[in-house]
């Protein structure tokens, strides 16, 4: 007998579609067949495939009715909601840029996630890829949707460097704005959607704003007021520039913090060279945090013995050990007044005291105790123990020898050729120079010779000019613009040591390298010489428009193997493929210096070795500056530390040499030295003195650096975490891309092939039919999303496919790193969100029950074979702090044991079940119908674990919060009633002076001043009871678990 008659409404269950009965045809072999009206369109369907119409939406209803999707669906909806992500526990650009992976460049991006107001300090050593991990934090807000606007803040000199590395690295499309009218522009017609790069210039206060003048022209913060414009995200690099908190930069920097959802810091010196700088740029960030200096240092103070405890905890001593030193530890806090910070109040405190009452204090103590010495129990007290520390979220740094296992830096092999030059060219040298001298120089009225005040500064530049190359210099520019060489046939001694550099590394060792000049002149002049001798050699400097392809040509074309650069030509370019450099003069600042040797001597760099050629004319001020200073400090040998902070130091002003810093030296010693006439030894002398000016403050900062380090953060914790989301895929794999696309062509682009090429690179070739080529840009055209990104995202990518019948693409990051000529797909590229767009269109949301089979080999516990239940929950809850509100979201998975009739309570099963689901999982249609009792088993054992799960969550996070308010409300107050207590001493000796004085002026002045004073008082009483008020008012809310999948897997 027929199960459904005509108008019965059904569902079929092959794809989730409802529909109509039409006709019910006569039983066959068994078999009944149904004529079913779906979408207006009549098909035939089996029975067996057919089910009535229920809500399906519920997933223990579908297990019921044995209604699974496949893996295929399985992988392509997590895939789904991995690049929708805006799970904590989850990153979904993990893999996603053009750069090679480095785990440790996401410890800022989890810190940031897990912040309560998206504010972070990255001070990261330089060299580890500060860009890097900004442009990660970027991608995960992209993802997140919550970056519809962007402003990047940096020195000018930086912003081409940025603008290319975000295009090159993260597809994200910035301008530059050199004019803040095209700014303000821009902000107005496109309400505020811009992606903009403007240099520390631009947000300057204007002293007109502060005095509420009127001006004519608008300025960018009457501009943001009158829009209530918010900015996502705002990116401060080599912030330590707005360390100065008197300046204008540093007040229109704090106004526009308030507009901003997330700000991000980047400095390789944040202390610049006191904790006074590093305190001021945490307050920008975070001003309610942060609200007075000493309550700062008593934080850097308190957080010292809890550093100190993870790291301990990570050289595996003894928990005993640590338990002592975090109960006994005695700490000097203080609070101060005034500008001038003087003392007020001061006490020594045990740590145990200090921490009295405190609910994770507690914990900890509790657990140091009690708890098994497992890697569990470790790794658990370095969570907690990094909780206690409300700097170790805002702040983060990573130094170089902590991350050797994730760099092994290349040794820097210097290479110093003194260069002789030939009679004659000695004969034009001095020759280039007299003449410049009788030229610029005029006898005074007392019949001495003087040089004119701009002849000599323009010595300096001849000298160098011509030291650099006397045959580049004597060349016309327009002569060598057409690649003549006037001089051609004479002999050119720093030429021939090139060469003989270009033999060795070029031909003999069969690699690529990079020439550095200061000049034009010098660097066209090579181009001529190299040519005439058969070498061909790309060339980029500050007057070159087509750089990017120059770089191309030397990174691609085998016949280009020299790179001849300027350093203005070479900012922000990647050249560890090379392993040699050429310094073919040499500035004087080692900044400079540095930043040449940086090109090679950084991330990606295999060599193990990095070769520096450095040509120094013979008997020359050069040879001395290298030889006396340059290669003494250790410049070339890379061991002179951060060489920014230490030529920014302000000097001692009892030195008495009339310069505020190195630098400063630097560019008065060069001019010295160049303009007047001195001794050798006089000359050694002044060398030998900045010589030693450096190498002080380099271990001072050392000494700064490291003890400033050592308090304020250990990043364990954060090292375990990003392991964990690695080794359980919480990431979009590049494997899951592969199956995306798979999936993408079975049900949309059903003409076109995906032909593997190199599986094990994940390199495959995109066949487009040739019947109608433009099918993947109708795709792209027809789901392509509408936000600003994507449109340029979207138009480029079409625009480079047009007129090609095929595509070679690649999902993994490093080939397409490698190799610039393939086709990155990541989880952001037009294919996967056209993609994702497709698969939402087509609303398969109540596909919630999938059915799978996993091998038993992929999972790394002891999983006995049989069957399982994994069901994948999303929680959410929201804290309340200081008026914001930070939203937490966590996917749970539970995993049920058919067999042994039990939940599995090791999270870290149930994590690698759902991990190695999405990538290893296959088809299993084992047709076996699941009992009720089984399934009402499941709803009742699920329900009841992630009721205990979530309240176990929620008790934790209220403890987390109450720990934290606890905290600050105890140096809120203690801070407050040190001003609220001397203020009533003030007050009680004036109402003293007053009963006491018989002196009518004095009581006068005093009866004057009182109401004064007790409205300071007031205010005082006032402003802590709206902190502590603010502070009691913070609390934790939840939102009921959401079952987002539920799977049964059978393991074989």
């Amino acid at each position: 007998m027929a199960r459904f008659n005509i108008g019965d409404s059904v569902i079929y269950v092959n794809s989730n579609e409802k529909g109509i009965v039409t006709e019910v045809s006569p039983p066959a072999r068994g078999r009944q067949l149904y004529r079913v009206s779906i979408h207006n369109e009549i098909k035939n369907c089996l029975e067996s495939n057919l089910i009535p119409d229920t809500d399906l939406s519920d997933p223990f209803q579908r297990l019921r009715k044995g209604i699974f999707g496949s893996f295929l669906d399985f992988s392509r909806i997590n895939t789904s909601f991995k690049i929708h992500n805006t799970s904590n526990n989850t990153i979904s650009s993990l893999k996603a840029s053009n750069t090679i992976f480095k785990a440790y460049q996401f410890k800022p991006l989890l810190k940031f996630l897990n912040s309560e107001n998206h504010r972070i300090l990255v001070a990261d050593e330089v060299g580890l890829g500060k860009t890097i991990e900004a442009g990660h934090i970027m991608l995960e807000l992209m993802a997140r949707r919550e970056l519809k606007n962007a402003l990047i803040v940096c020195p000018k000199s930086l912003q081409e460097k940025w603008q290319m590395e975000l295009r090159e690295k993260f597809n994200f499309s910035f301008k530059i704005y050199d004019s803040s009218k095209d700014l303000i522009s821009d902000i107005k017609e496109r309400s505020g959607a811009i992606k903009a790069i403007v240099n520390y210039e631009k947000i300057r206060l204007p002293r007109e704003i502060e005095s509420k003048k009127h001006t004519k022209s608008q300025n960018l913060f009457e501009v943001i007021d009158e829009k209530n414009l918010k900015f996502d995200f705002i990116l401060c690099d080599e912030a330590h520039r707005l360390r100065n908190h008197t300046t204008q930069t540093f007040r229109g920097a704090k106004k526009i913090m308030e507009t901003a959802n997330a700000v991000v810091f980047l400095t390789a010196t944040p202390i610049m060279i006191s904790e006074q700088n590093l305190f001021n740029l945490l307050q920008l960030l975070d001003e309610h945090k942060y609200t007075e200096y000493s309550t700062f240092q008593n934080e850097i103070v308190v957080n010292a013995p809890f550093v100190k405890a993870l790291t301990q905890l990570n050289s595996q001593v003894l928990f005993s050990t640590i338990l002592k030193d975090l109960e006994d530890s005695e700490v000097s806090l203080y609070y101060s007044s005034g500008e001038e910070y003087r003392v007020e109040w001061r006490k020594r405190s045990c740590i145990k005291d200090l921490f009295d009452g405190i609910p994770l204090y507690q914990k900890i103590v509790s657990d140091l105790k009690t708890k098994d010495d497992s890697p569990e129990t470790r790794v658990q007290l370095q969570f907690d123990i990094s909780d206690m520390s409300e700097l170790n979220k805002i702040f983060s740094r990573t130094r170089k020898k902590e991350v050797t296992q994730d760099w092994s830096q290349a040794v820097r092999e210097p290479h110093t050729l003194i260069v002789e030059l030939f009679p004659e060219e000695r004969i034009e040298f001095d020759a280039i120079i007299e003449n410049y001298i009788d030229e610029k120089t005029y006898m005074d009225e007392y019949g001495n010779e003087r040089m004119t005040q701009g002849g000599a500064l323009g010595l300096v530049q001849k000298k160098r000019q011509v030291a650099s190359s006397v045959y580049g210099y004597l060349n016309k520019v327009e002569d060598l613009d057409n690649n003549l060489d006037n001089y051609g046939s004479l002999r050119d001694a720093k030429f021939e040591e090139l060469l003989k550099i270009i033999k060795q590394v070029v031909y003999k060792e069969n690699k690529k390298l990079i020439v550095f000049a200061i000049f034009k002149k010098t660097l066209k002049y090579l181009n001529i010489r190299l040519k005439s001798e058969g070498i061909q050699s790309a060339i980029i400097h500050g007057g070159i428009d087509e750089r990017t392809s120059e770089i191309e040509k030397f990174k691609f074309d085998d016949n280009v193997q020299v790179l001849l650069s300027s350093e203005v030509g070479s900012e922000g370019l990647d050249m560890q493929f090379c392993d040699a450099l050429v310094n073919y003069d040499l500035p004087w600042n080692p900044m400079v210096v540095e930043q040449r040797i940086g090109r090679i001597d950084r991330f990606g760099q295999k060599a193990s070795i990095v070769n520096i050629y450095n040509l120094v004319v013979k008997d020359s001020i050069q040879e001395d500056i290298y030889t006396r200073l340059l290669d003494r400090i250790g410049i070339f040998r890379g061991c002179i530390g951060d060489l920014e902070a230490i030529l920014d130091k302000d000097l001692d002003r009892s030195e008495n040499i009339g310069v505020r810093n190195i630098r400063e030296w630097f560019k008065s010693l060069e001019k010295e030295l160049y303009c007047t006439e001195i001794s050798k030894e006089h000359r050694k002398e002044k060398i030998d003195a900045i010589e030693r000016a450096i190498i002080t403050e380099q271990k001072n900062l050392e000494s700064i650096s490291e003890g400033l380090t050592d308090t304020l953060t250990n990043d364990i914790y954060f090292k375990n975490e990003i392991e964990n989301i690695q080794n359980n895929h919480r990431y979009v794999t590049e494997e899951e891309l592969v199956n995306y696309v798979k999936i993408l062509i079975r049900s949309k682009l059903t003409t076109c092939q995906l032909e593997i090429l190199d599986e094990a690179e994940l390199t495959y070739n995109l066949i487009l039919p040739k019947s109608s080529p433009r099918v993947l840009i109708n795709f792209l055209n027809e789901f392509q999303p509408q936000d600003s990104e994507s449109i340029i995202s979207f138009k480029r990518f079409i625009n480079s496919i047009r007129e090609r019948n095929s595509l070679k693409i690649t999902f993994s990051q490093d080939v397409g790193y490698s190799n610039s000529n393939i086709i990155r797909i990541n989880a952001y590229h037009p294919i996967i969100i056209a993609a994702l767009q497709f698969f939402e269109s087509q609303d398969l949301k109540a596909d919630n029950t999938f059915q799978f089979a996993l091998d038993k080999e992929v999972l790394k516990n002891n999983i006995e074979k049989g069957d399982y239940y994994l069901a994948i929950y999303s929680t959410t809850t929201i804290k309340k702090w200081y008026n914001r509100e930070q939203k937490t979201e966590l996917l749970l998975p539970i995993l049920y044991d058919v067999h042994k009739g039990k939940v599995i309570n090791d999270k870290n099963i149930s994590e690698q079940f759902l991990g190695e689901s999405q990538l290893y999982a296959t088809a299993n249609s084992s047709g076996l119908k699941i009992p009720d009792d089984l399934i009402s088993e499941l709803e009742y054992i699920f329900a009841e674990e992630i009721e205990f799960m979530e309240s176990k969550n929620l008790q934790e996070q209220k403890m987390r919060l109450e720990t934290h308010k606890k905290m600050q409300i105890q140096r809120k107050s203690e801070f407050y009633d040190n001003k609220i207590n001397r203020q009533k001493n003030i007050i009680e000796n004036s109402e003293y002076r007053l009963k006491t004085t018989f002196n009518q002026k004095e009581r006068k002045n005093i009866e004057s001043i009182l109401p004064a004073q007790r409205k300071v008082l007031s205010n005082f009483e006032e402003e802590k009871d709206n902190v502590l008020r603010e502070l009691n008012a913070s609390e934790i809310l939840s939102k009921s678990p959401q079952l987002l999948s539920l799977n049964h897997i059978t393991v074989y």
